[in-house]
C-alpha cells in the first residue's frame, strides 16, 4: 500500500470513522448530502468506504454510528449493530464500535452492549446526552461495568443536536455544531472527573471525541475556577453545595491526563488543538481520528492529519498515535 508522504511504516487506524451501513432514513440528509460531495454513497457502503482508506493510504478504521449512539429503541440498535459487525466481518483492520442505547435504561443498554462484545464487538460508544442520561449519572454504571469486565472502550460521542439544552446554541449559523458539541464533550469530561466515576471504575477506558472538546485549551480556565474559587463554594443549579464532588486542581489534572484518551478528530487538523493535546496528554492517551466522512473527505484530508501528528511528535510517539495505542485499546483484538 502507497503511503505518500507519510514516514511511518505502522499500522494507520483511523479511531473515530462513522457509517451506517443500515440506511435508516432518518440519516437521509447526510447521506444526500455526502453523495452529492463525495460522488459516492460512503456513509453507508463498506466496499466504498474500504477503498477510500486504502486509496489514501491508511490501514483501516474503528467504525461506530453517531444516531444509534444512546438511542432508545433497543430492537433498532440491536438490528444496527448486527449489520455493521458483519460488515467488518473478514475485513483486515477494521474494527466496532457497538452503539450502546442508553435512553433505554440503564439495564437494557449493558445488556445489549455484552451481547455485542460476546459476538465479536471491539468497544462500545455513547452520547454526552441521550434523553437527559449523561455518562456521569448512575443509569450508566452497569454500562461501566460491562466495559470494565470485558477491557472494552467507550467512545464518548457529542450529543449531534441540542448538544447541551434547546436553548442553547442552536444550529442557526450552526453555532451547535461549531461550538456546541465540543463545550459539551470538554462539560462531560469535567463531570465524570468530579464526580467519581473513574474512581469507581478503575479499569474503565473513555475515549473522549474531537480532542475532548479541545479540553487541554481550556485547562487554564479550569486551573482558575478551582484555585480561585474553593471547591466549598461550588453549587448545583439550585444552589445546594456539591459537597465531596469537586476535586483540587492537582487532582483533576492527574486524573484528566493519566485516565481520559482523546482523538485528533474534530478540527480540522489545525496543529495548535493538537500541540495543546500534546503539552497536556501523554501520547499513550492520544488516538489518530478523522471523522470520516464528516471532517476528513480526500486523500489530502488525511495527508494533512498523519502529516501534522508526524511532524509535531517523532518515532515512536507518531506510531502510538497512529495506530499503536487504537490497538492496545481495542477488545477482541489478537
Amino acid at each position: 500500500m502507497s503511503r505518500g508522504v507519510h514516514t511511518t511504516d505502522a499500522t494507520i487506524i483511523d479511531f473515530c470513522a462513522h457509517i451506517h451501513p443500515d440506511d435508516p432514513p432518518e440519516t437521509e440528509f447526510f447521506n444526500q448530502f455526502m453523495d452529492d460531495d463525495i460522488g459516492e454513497p460512503v456513509y453507508r457502503d463498506l466496499d466504498t468506504y474500504a477503498r477510500h482508506y486504502e486509496e489514501a493510504g491508511l490501514d483501516g478504521a474503528v467504525l461506530s454510528q453517531p444516531y444509534y449512539m444512546g438511542h432508545e429503541d433497543v430492537d433498532r440498535t440491536r438490528h444496527a449493530n448486527d449489520v455493521l459487525l458483519e460488515g467488518i466481518d473478514g475485513r483486515e483492520n477494521y474494527y466496532g464500535l457497538a452503539s450502546i442505547p442508553t435512553a433505554a435504561g440503564g439495564e437494557a443498554a449493558a445488556a445489549e452492549f455484552e451481547r455485542c462484545l460476546e459476538a465479536g464487538y471491539h468497544g462500545g460508544a455513547l452520547e454526552t446526552r441521550s434523553d437527559g442520561i449523561e455518562p456521569h449519572h448512575e443509569a450508566v454504571e452497569p454500562v461501566f461495568e460491562v466495559a470494565e469486565a470485558y477491557d472494552a472502550p467507550i467512545l464518548v460521542h457529542p450529543k449531534l443536536n441540542d448538544s447541551l439544552s434547546p436553548d442553547a446554541l442552536d444550529d442557526t449559523w450552526l453555532l451547535n455544531a461549531t461550538f456546541g458539541r465540543e463545550v459539551a464533550l470538554a462539560a462531560s469530561i469535567t463531570k465524570v472527573v468530579h464526580t467519581g466515576v473513574l474512581d469507581r471504575h478503575p479499569d474503565l477506558n473513555l475515549v473522549y471525541h474531537h480532542n475532548g472538546g479541545n479540553i487541554a485549551g481550556m485547562l487554564g480556565r479550569a486551573q482558575l475556577m478551582l484555585e480561585k474559587f474553593p471547591p466549598q463554594k461550588w453549587a448545583d443549579r439550585k444552589g445546594e453545595p456539591l459537597g465531596g464532588q469537586v476535586k483540587d486542581f492537582d487532582s483533576f489534572q492527574a486524573q484528566l491526563e493519566d485516565r481520559i484518551y482523546i482523538d485528533t478528530a474534530g478540527f480540522y487538523a489545525y496543529h495548535n488543538v493538537l500541540r495543546s493535546a500534546l503539552m497536556q496528554f501523554p501520547t499513550s492517551q492520544l488516538l489518530f481520528g478523522t471523522d470520516f466522512p464528516f471532517e476528513a473527505r480526500t486523500p489530502k484530508d488525511f495527508e494533512d492529519y498523519i502529516t501534522l501528528i508526524e511532524r509535531e511528535t517523532g518515532t515512536p510517539d507518531s506510531e502510538r498515535i497512529l495506530g499503536g495505542n487504537a490497538l492496545d485499546l481495542l477488545a477482541n483484538v489478537d
